[in-house]
């Protein structure tokens, strides 16, 4: 059940962001991604990273995922760039990719997840509750994190940005230096609650 109070912040949501800056991580129960989790990020990328380098940090060195460090893999992303990983504050060289997993994407899903400590996945448009079922036991089991681009039945954790603005760039030249996100979490269980962050 979803709980239907908001609250608004001035926060500055941005991927590769220090860790323990206020941002993200105030949108998260207890202010980090915890072990066996499921966040959907309903299709925003740049929050699919931002997530992902904040639950690798979060996950590195926890429980069953310590031995595989900051590890992480994206299923079903194919534009998912190296530049913007590396850019989220992802470790190149510590992720993996499977750009088109065909019908088999909840076995590769699956495999991902006792390998790695943090999952993003594009899945399909429908996912049967019986493969959630399967996939949110080994989340908990490996006591990793899985961050999905769009909806997820039964995700703990529903982000949603609700307007996003890009910053450093001038009349039509200059480089992005960030960009500032209106972001509206929605949330079951340890999650619960609906809370805007901007």
């Amino acid at each position: 059940m979803r709980a239907a109070h908001t609250a608004e912040q001035g926060r500055r949501i941005e991927a590769g962001a220090h860790p323990d800056g206020p941002g993200l991580r105030s949108l998260l129960p207890g202010g980090a991604v915890r072990p066996g989790i499921t966040i959907s990020t309903c299709g925003d990328l740049p929050l699919l990273l931002a997530l992902a380098a904040e639950a690798a940090h979060d996950l590195g060195g926890v429980g069953a995922a310590e031995e595989r460090g900051g590890a992480w893999a994206v299923i079903g992303l194919p534009e998912l760039g190296a530049l913007a990983a590396a850019g989220a504050g992802l470790d190149l060289g510590a992720g993996m990719w499977v750009d088109d997993p065909g019908r088999r994407w909840a076995e590769v899903t699956a495999t991902a997840l006792e390998a790695v400590p943090v999952v993003l996945l594009r899945a399909p448009a429908r996912v049967a509750p019986r493969t959630g079922r399967r996939l949110a036991a080994l989340l908990r089991r490996n006591g990793s994190a899985l961050v999905v681009a769009g909806s997820w039945p039964g995700a703990e954790l529903q982000l949603r940005v609700t307007g996003a603005d890009w910053q450093g760039i001038g009349d039509g030249d200059g480089l992005l230096l960030g960009r500032r996100a209106r972001v509206v979490r929605e949330g079951r269980g340890a999650a619960g609650g609906a809370d805007r962050a901007a």
